[in-house]
Formats: structure tokens, sequence, C-alpha cells
């Protein structure tokens, strides 16, 4: 009913010209009915039906309602004075809107949105249209357009304005406390980097000056395009004790959605026999994903980054990628100053050219030939040429493998891609920008829910394997006690916990499981109540305990070495380097960290 109230309001406020130009046609037509030819003089019959005319729309006519008049006349006297009204409230509406935005942040519970930019629009429309939505306060820049201050003020979004130059001056910290910064359990953050984090650190500040001081955490949402430069600052970001800062990345929560949904694989895990029982037998028989991306700029980083994480099956080999786009060269040469071990991490062969030269499409039926790709993901822009590269590829490579192709609106180009899928059904469509730039996936709940639980399992089991005392805090507690990069890492390590559990369920049927549970039960009670040098020999002797615990390391090593970092004796986040980055399974069980393999299998027990 709401719906179609708004959609009479918006023709109707569309339409509006009629009626004033109705009203002043009746008007002229009636009056000069009523009065021509009453006058000898041209010039008063003029002036008389000039006055009429204005009379009639001040509400007040001069033949008065009793009396017949012509037809026109009749109408003029309703239809002109409505003009009127709608006139007079058109003009006051500014007026009207500034007020009620300008009362209402004094009541209402609201949450900040910094930035007036693209993304941030489209995020504010589709909150406005939740239901028990709180207000939104947008804080804009003294640089803002007050064309862009109006549309937003249209919307029902009430503005403020910060200037960031100026620092803790006085009219900042009144701005803070009339829109009551203080008072926000959350704020999402749309500005550029590198200046969005002073921006943060500057609100931060306002905030902890208001009156009211903020004893409760706000929960701080952050934007990134260069993830370089948030590994190099959130260490400083991590200080600001007020704040719970969570980043995301568009393309990210893209990738996401995507290995996310039921329908599209990445890659199918080959079975496991009952003859298979050592190291190598796992590693050979599980087999290697093997994936074709097209395009490495922006949703290409990220589905590849969150590939790595998630197609971490095989403890011996990295994933096999090959990445196909116009100067990949350079491009891959760029990404590698900011990620020096990529090499470390996957298997990568690139193809330079364009998906739509012969050359091009020649190599990838190649590559296909000698080792078949278990998936295919296009992350160019341009959703046609995808399909279209699809179609002129034909059944060889696109008949019976999982293919993804990106398009941030389907509308645009639905009769295209409903032909092809008739040709290709295994086909997914992903990437509307109108499925992430919302509430649900920016704060992302589900999974910051599992990541807290996961951790506070974790933790559970530790202190259970390794007889630590028993940690009396909350789950909020255990998790707010870590740096954002540790939280990172259990993001990663619960989206893996997928991955084990597959592996984990081909296990259990070898070794006779009704069920994972009943495996990891059994994998508990044999190092329960033993040291953990005993605990550890008896996960090397197991090929399945050790083979698991060898894949979450190199899980672990993978997230390390995508956030930049590198062997070193010294642990240091601040200078991305880590003591315990050994690729090498066997030289990791030799070596001083050898105590370590006890965190790498708890993560495995840790599997719901």
């Amino acid at each position: 009913m709401k719906k179609i109230s708004n959609i009479i309001k918006h023709y109707f406020n569309k339409n509006l010209w009629i009626i004033y130009i109705l009203g002043f046609v009746l008007s002229l037509v009636g009056s000069f009915q009523v009065y021509h030819g009453r006058y000898d003089s041209i010039l008063k019959e003029i002036s008389v039906i000039s006055v009429s005319v204005l009379k009639l729309f001040l509400f007040v006519p001069i033949e008065g309602f009793i009396k017949e008049n012509p037809l026109a006349y009749e109408l003029a006297t309703w239809v002109a004075p409505m003009s009127t009204l709608l006139a007079t409230f058109s003009v006051f509406n500014k007026s009207y809107t500034a007020i009620k935005l300008k009362l209402t942040h004094f009541h209402k519970e609201h949450i900040i949105v910094m930035g007036y930019n693209d993304y941030s629009l489209s995020f504010m429309k589709n909150y406005i249209g939740l239901k028990n939505k709180k207000k939104i306060l947008c804080v804009l820049t003294e640089r803002t357009q007050e064309n862009d201050i109006k549309a937003l003020n249209k919307l029902g979004i009430i503005t403020s304005h910060i200037d960031y130059m100026s620092g803790l001056n006085d009219e900042n910290i009144r701005v803070s406390s009339e829109y009551n910064f203080a008072s926000v359990n959350t704020i999402i953050c749309f500005e550029d980097e590198p200046k969005n984090y002073g921006y943060l650190k500057l609100i931060s500040e306002l905030i902890s000056k208001g009156k009211n001081k903020k004893e409760k955490t706000i929960n701080v949402y952050v934007n990134t395009v260069n993830k370089y430069i948030k590994n190099i600052v959130q260490h400083k970001m991590d200080e600001i004790k007020i704040f719970d800062i969570k980043y995301f990345n568009i393309y990210d929560l893209i990738a996401y959605n995507l290995v996310n949904l039921k329908k599209f694989k990445l890659y199918e895990t080959s079975g496991l026999k009952k003859e298979y029982f050592s190291f190598d037998d796992f590693s050979n028989s599980i087999g290697t994903p093997n994936i074709l991306l097209i395009g490495f700029k922006n949703c290409g980083k990220s589905l590849f980054e969150l590939a790595v994480n998630q197609t971490t099956i095989n403890a011996k080999e990295n994933m096999k990628i090959t990445i196909v786009d116009r100067k990949i060269s350079n491009i891959i040469e760029e990404y590698k100053a900011t990620i020096r071990e990529l090499k470390k991490v996957a298997n990568i062969e690139l193809i330079d050219g364009d998906i739509n030269h012969i050359t091009t499409q020649n190599k990838i039926r190649e590559n296909h030939r000698k080792n078949p790709f278990t998936a295919v993901l296009f992350s160019t822009k341009n959703c046609a040429e995808s399909l279209i590269f699809m179609d002129l590829l034909g059944e060889e490579i696109f008949k019976n493998v999982n293919t993804a192709v990106f398009c941030e609106n389907i509308w645009e180009n639905k009769p295209l891609i409903e032909s092809i899928i008739l040709k290709y059904p295994n086909i997914t469509i992903f990437g509307e920008l109108i499925d992430v730039l919302n509430f649900e996936s920016i704060t992302n709940e589900p999974l910051e829910i599992k990541a807290k639980e996961f951790n506070a399992y974790y933790n559970k089991i530790s202190e259970k394997i390794l007889n630590n005392p028993e940690q009396n805090i909350s789950i909020e507690e255990q998790w707010s006690s870590l740096s954002n990069i540790k939280k990172d890492s259990s993001r990663n390590q619960c989206m893996h916990q997928n991955v084990k559990e597959v592996l984990l369920e081909k296990i259990a049927q070898i070794e006779g499981f009704s069920s994972v549970e009943e495996l990891l039960n059994t994998w508990k009670a044999m190092i329960d109540s033993v040291s953990t040098k005993e605990q550890i020999n008896i996960i090397e002797k197991n090929s399945a305990m050790n083979y698991m615990s060898a894949l979450e390391h190199k899980r672990w090593n993978n997230f390390y070495y995508m956030k930049n970092f590198v062997y070193s004796e010294k642990k240091d986040e601040v200078n991305c380097t880590h003591n315990s980055l050994i690729d090498d399974w066997d030289e990791f069980l030799c070596s001083d960290k050898r105590e370590q393999v006890i965190y790498d299998f708890i993560s495995v027990l840790s599997v719901k």
C-alpha cells in the first residue's frame, strides 16, 4: 500500500504544472466570459478581467459562489485556489523539511554515514527502505555541493558538516554536540582513502570530548579500496578504543556472496579410498583446484584473494590459476609489490591479451585440454563481452565447468544472459551492487557472529587440550581483545571450516565413523590428558590428523602471505613479519616451532 502511495505521490508532484496552467486558463477564460462586453473602455475590461483572475487565485472571486456563472468560471473558483495552496506548500516544503530534520535529530536514534558518493548514496537509499530503521545522519565535508545536500534532505536524511581541516575547533565540537554524535552505535564510512582514516580519528576525538561520553563501543565499518594502505594504518586505528572497526571492500563482499552460493563451487573434491593412508596419498587423491580468471582489476583481485583461502584443500600443492587480461604482466608486477610472497600462495599462469582475440582464445583452449579448469570466473565489468566470449569458445569449456559471470546490473543484460543460459545452464550471474550496498551485507553479521563463536570455541578447545585455566570472559570480550589482523584471520578460518568439513566427512567414511562429530570426538579423546609433546607425536603418526593439521597450517600461511607478511625470526604485526611462516610441513615439524602444530590441529577440532 505504501508503495502505491509513493507512486501516486511521485506522479502527482511531477505533474503539478498541469494544475497551475489549468487554473490560470480556466480563470482567464471564465473571467473573459463574465466581463467581456460590459465596459466601453477596453482598458477597463482588461483591468477587471486581470483583477478577477487574481482574486480567483486568492480565494475571493468577485462574482461570489451564489451567483450562476459560466462553467469555466465555476471550475476556476475551485482549481485556481487549489493551485495557490499547492504552490504555497511547494514554496514552504523546503523549510518544512529543514525544520523536520532539525527536530528529528533531537529525539531519534541515528546511524552516521560519512561521505557522499555513488556508493554511499546507494547504501542510504537501500537503508531508507528498511523497516524499523534508524534515522541517517550523513556527515559531509565543507566541499559538498548544495544541490547534493538538498537531494539528501529530500530523502529525509539529516546532514551536518565537519571542517576536517580545522580539527578540534569550537565549531566542530558544537556540531558533534548538536547532532549528538556520542549517541550513535554505528558509523559507516565511504570517504576516500587515506583521508577516511584521518576523518574517523577526528570523529572519535569529537565523540570523546562530548558531555555524554560513550561507555560501549561503536561499530565502525570502513570502505577500503587500497588494502595496502589499510594494512599500514590499521594498527594505529586499533588504538581508538571507542571504535570496533571492521573494514569492507565492495568487491570482497561480491566475491563472498558468490562463494557462499550453494549452486556454485570452485572445485569438486575427489574421493578418498580406504587404501589411502599416507600423507602423500591424501594429497595426490584430493587433487588441486585449477581456475580460469578473466580480468584482474577490482573484482578480479577480490575473487583471487578469496579463492586462495577457499581452495586450500591440498596440503602440498598450491591452487593453479590462469589469469587473462590486457597487460596482465604489468598488473601482476604492481600486485606483487604489495604481496611479496605471492608465488607461495598460488601457481599463476598469465595470458596477456584480449579475450576477443583468436590467439587468446586458442591459448585458453590449449590450457583446458592439458589440465581441465575446475571453475571459470569472469570479473570484467563488460558483462556482454564476457557472455559473447563464452559463446565463441563454446561447449568445450563451458558445458561442464562451473562458470560465474560478473554483472553489476543484470537488467541491462537480461535478454543476453537468458539466451546464453539456455546453452549453458551451469552459469551463475553475480555482482549486482544493490545486493551488497545494504546494511546486512556491509555489517555481514552472519559471518561476524560465526567468527566470534568460532574464536570462543577455539579458545575453549585450547583450554581443554592444553590444560590452560578457563577464561571467565564473554564471547564479545574475547573478540574485542584481538587485533584487527587476528579478527580477519578468525573470519578466514571460519570461512574455511566448510572446506575442512567436506574433507572430514570423507575421512569419517573411510575410518568407519557415522559423522564428523564422532570422528572429532575420537581425535579429541586420543590427545586428551597427555603432554603437548605427546599430543603432537600422536598427530604426526596419524595420517589423517597430520594431513588436516598441515592443511590448516598452509591456509594460515596463505592468509598471512596475502597480508604481505614474510618469514622472520621476530614476530611483528606492524612490520609484517612472523616466525611461524614455514612452508614445508616436515621442516615445520622438525623446527623449534613444532609445538605450534597443536594450534593448527585445534582449528580442525573446532569444526562444527
